[in-house]
């Protein structure tokens, strides 16, 4: 049956199913071309003459454009409609998909990566409300195990899909395979997710400068500091202009009356808790994954292929795990999840850099490998559970724009400081070289990791008591939750 704006209650199951299939299929996109250009890094480096630099900005492009533009999308969801908003985020990362593809350049290719971030941001942010507006707050920790289990199919498949396409193909192709998802889930979405809205906000245009330009300036700093000098007026320009940026942000939302990023949204621990996991989680997921990669192709000289076989262990899980940590988030709450995840995750790749600067090779990493992977299936879907829960119906749009937007500054961080401490301590050149660059940066990734657990202390466990029905299309807003 086609669900139209109004033709189903709130909360019908068959609009439950075909949006939680739909949003978390948008999520494999948008996700497997994530770790699909991880595993490419060293191709590029190859073909297209990229450097430690280069590289970084190839990951990080993206999610500077996902993190500027999540939350003005889920402020143009909530005012126009999200399922509208979440089908023209599909829209934009297919066409900018092709652009990559066509590019001749690393220039070109980042260029099209910032532009694919911001499609990308738009989709993510309108599918966790699409799936907030069509769940029961009962049920919307299972829904997001599902959800982190179909997006874990995607972490999982980047790497082998990454590896068959640049060993048989051309790199090219990673960005071509989203060309016939993308139309196919735009169509399927106008058929069959229904139309909501939420409160009616202004888009605050200098809220996002300022925290596009901060975060910008920060993380090119991180990125080329080691190759530029850390002294350089440009590094420390970023510096200082990035924190300036970032104050001035903080001073504006303050004051203005249609805030990007609502700060007394903070006040509920379990929302900022779940934000800040989410900051620690993709820090190290996006920072671990930029050198993991290069570390097994470049040091322990394995093909791509053989990259995305190797990687497995860590990225292979969530599929069986996440559905699980969703229902017992349901049962026990989302902290001692989120905790034992991180606390996993970091443990895992403490040792990997240990024993990466031991010199003992890949098999004894396996196990490391399975306890990180166990950590990410279980922290991946919770974190975004404990978020979405604690929030009304009206303000999931926002809430999702608001955690989304930290969680990608976080895989920003992630990078460029993997990156950063991978320049000044090591280098590409012979495999000792890139061990004495990685297994620092691993460490540091490590420590950023074990601070997340107790981050996540604050979470709270979920109040279920009856909350009102998502607003349909045509609904006017309630002024008690403005």
């Amino acid at each position: 049956m086609t669900v139209s704006d109004n033709s189903l209650p709130a909360y019908s199951r068959d609009r439950q199913r075909w949006t939680l299939v739909l949003a978390s299929f948008a999520s494999f996109m948008v996700g497997l071309d994530v770790l699909v250009v991880t595993t490419a890094l060293p191709t590029l480096h190859e073909e297209l003459g990229a450097g430690v630099s280069g590289l970084g900005w190839t990951v990080s492009a993206y999610e500077l454009g996902f993190a500027a533009f999540i939350l003005t999308g889920a402020a143009l969801g909530d005012r126009f409609g999200r399922r509208a908003l979440f089908v023209t985020g599909v829209g934009i990362f297919t066409i900018s998909s092709a652009l990559c593809a066509l590019s001749g350049s690393i220039e070109t290719l980042i260029a099209a990566r910032g532009l694919q971030g911001i499609g990308g941001a738009i989709a993510i942010a309108l599918a966790l409300a699409v799936i907030t507006d069509a769940t029961p707050p009962q049920e919307r920790g299972a829904a997001f195990g599902v959800w982190g289990a179909i997006s874990g199919v995607a972490v999982a498949a980047g790497p082998l899909v990454g590896g068959l396409i640049i060993q048989g193909f051309a790199w090219q192709w990673i960005f071509w395979l989203n060309v016939p998802v993308g139309v196919i889930l735009i169509a399927m979405s106008m058929m069959k997710i229904a139309e909501t809205k939420g409160e009616t906000r202004s888009i605050d245009l200098l809220g996002l400068v300022l925290s596009t330009l901060g975060v910008f300036g920060i993380a090119q700093a991180l990125i080329r500091g080691g190759e530029v000098g850390w002294t350089s007026p440009l590094i420390l320009g970023g510096f200082a202009g990035g924190v300036i940026a970032l104050v001035l942000f903080v001073l504006w939302e303050t004051r203005t009356s249609s805030p990007m990023m609502p700060l007394s949204m903070f006040r509920n621990l379990s929302f900022t808790g779940g934000c800040l996991a989410g900051f620690v989680l993709a820090a190290a997921l996006y920072g671990n994954g930029f050198v993991f990669a290069q570390y097994l192709q470049l040091a322990e000289g394995n093909d791509p292929l053989g990259v995305g076989i190797r990687m497995l262990p860590w990225v292979g899980l969530a599929i069986v795990i996440s559905p699980i940590a969703g229902k017992m988030a349901d049962k026990m709450g989302e902290r001692p999840l989120v905790m034992a995840g991180l606390l996993l995750h970091g443990i895992g790749f403490l040792a990997i850099a240990l024993m990466a600067s031991a010199g003992t090779g890949y098999g004894p990493m396996i196990f490391p490998l399975l306890l990180a992977g166990i950590g990410v299936s279980i922290a991946f879907p919770t974190v975004a559970s404990a978020v979405m829960r604690s929030v009304s119906p009206m303000q999931v749009g926002m809430a999702a724009g608001v955690s989304n937007t930290i969680r990608q500054v976080g895989a920003v961080f992630g990078v460029a400081a993997a990156a950063a401490v991978f320049t000044a301590t090591g280098g590409y050149g012979a495999s000792e070289q890139f061990v004495a660059g990685f297994t620092p940066a691993t460490i540091v990734l490590s420590v950023v990791t074990f601070a997340g657990v107790v981050i996540a202390m604050i979470i709270r466990r979920p109040d279920y008591e009856a909350a009102p029905a998502p607003a349909p299309s045509d609904a006017q807003p309630d002024p008690a939750t403005s």
